[in-house]
């Protein structure tokens, strides 16, 4: 009875676990990140399939039953390995950190894991990790514990450095998947430790809660992404404004940015709408490098219509900010002219509520582009 419920909840696990693996495909960012998540994915589900070949040799003697117990532990302490390998692999390329832009330094990451292979292959004749006896069932060896620390020092070293990324950045969005993956292995590492001191498939069910947890928040971004230009939508802009205006102080030297494209109904006419999304492919990339750095949270809020919230400790760097946009994209290798009509307003002064702040950075923008009329600019 209890190696049937077992192996019902490895099973369960491993279901979830392919069909996350499967549709990753269409819900992550770039090809590695998919690649990585999806293997990630496929390795942990392996893993459960021979815990599961485990759980049913366990204890059967004879030739055959101790072949199976062996084989299956040794594939499963190699598996498991290689799963928090590949989870440290993914998160490290997600942060960008420089641990994976050498070879020397791959292999240094991958040195450990591969010990563990090496130690759960060779435990046959060394009995360093575990070792079968003469009943047929699954003993711990001598050095049982470098498996467990090996594994969770991958996790644990990409979490705290996830986490440390979190408190550094200033970049809402970036600060938000820094956090999914410092806290992403918890449920793991909780069952993990439980596993280690107690019977039962609890590791299987961390992994997929786990995995789980980080499927829903890629899902999660994708939902809050703009396709065309891969900033933050309307919706996510409206959210974070909820989320800011709801925090006591949070919106203090708080600026909105509302912009638009100059004469963008022209460039749609003469060049195409193939080429108008380029153009605002290139507003978006520009918006990216000039107000990033500086932690502002970039939305296009539907149409040519973009909306930056920025910290800024005077207006004179609100002024710069909207200069070195348009400097930059004066520089745009097109056939056109890029610039844009930007209003500000700040959080103060009878601006009080999100949506306050919304209207004056509206009206303002709605002056700056009746100037510009008046100029004799083409704004449409």
């Amino acid at each position: 009875m209890v190696k049937a419920l077992k192996i019902e909840i490895f099973l369960l696990c491993m279901i979830v676990l392919i069909g996350l693996a499967a549709r990753s495909r269409h819900s992550l960012f770039s090809s590695t990140q998919q690649l990585l998540f999806s293997t990630l994915g496929y390795t942990s589900a392996a893993y459960m399939l021979f815990d599961i070949i485990w759980t049913l040799s366990d204890g059967v003697g004879g030739t055959l039953g101790i072949a199976a117990n062996w084989i299956s532990n040794a594939v499963s302490f190699s598996l498991f390995a290689a799963a928090c390998l590949i989870w440290f692999i993914y998160s490290e390329t997600v942060q960008g950190s420089r641990l994976l832009t050498a070879r020397y330094r791959m292999a240094f990451v991958t040195l450990p894991a591969v010990l563990v292979v090496v130690l759960a292959f060779t435990s046959y004749w060394t009995h360093a990790l575990f070792y079968i006896d003469a009943q047929g069932a699954y003993r711990r060896g001598f050095v049982y514990m470098i498996q467990p620390i090996v594994s969770y020092c991958y996790v644990i070293y990409t979490s705290l450095h996830a986490f440390i990324q979190s408190c550094k950045v200033e970049s809402l969005q970036k600060k938000a998947i820094y956090q999914t993956l410092a806290f992403f292995a918890i449920p793991a590492l909780v069952a993990g430790v439980f596993q280690v001191f107690y019977s039962g498939p609890c590791l299987s069910v961390g992994i997929m809660l786990s995995m789980l947890q980080l499927y829903i928040v890629c899902q999660e971004q994708l939902i809050s992404t703009d396709p065309l230009t891969g900033l933050n939508n309307r919706n996510r802009f409206e959210t974070y404004m909820l989320s800011l205006f709801s925090g006591a102080d949070q919106a203090d030297d708080v600026y909105l940015l509302m912009m638009d494209a100059d004469g963008f109904k022209l460039i749609n006419d003469r060049y195409g709408h193939v080429e108008g999304d380029h153009a605002l492919q290139v507003i978006s990339a520009t918006l990216k490098e000039v107000c990033s750095a500086s932690g502002g949270f970039i939305a296009r809020y539907g149409g040519d219509e973009f909306v930056v919230l920025q910290k800024a400790a005077a207006e004179q760097d609100i002024i710069d900010l909207c200069s070195a946009i348009n400097d930059e994209l004066a520089r745009a290798e097109v056939p056109y002219a890029l610039r844009m009509s930007i209003g500000y307003a700040r959080v103060g002064d009878g601006v009080d509520t999100w949506q306050d702040l919304l209207r004056a950075a509206d009206a303002e923008l709605y002056r700056v582009k009746a100037e510009k009329k008046k100029a004799g600019v083409q704004i449409r």
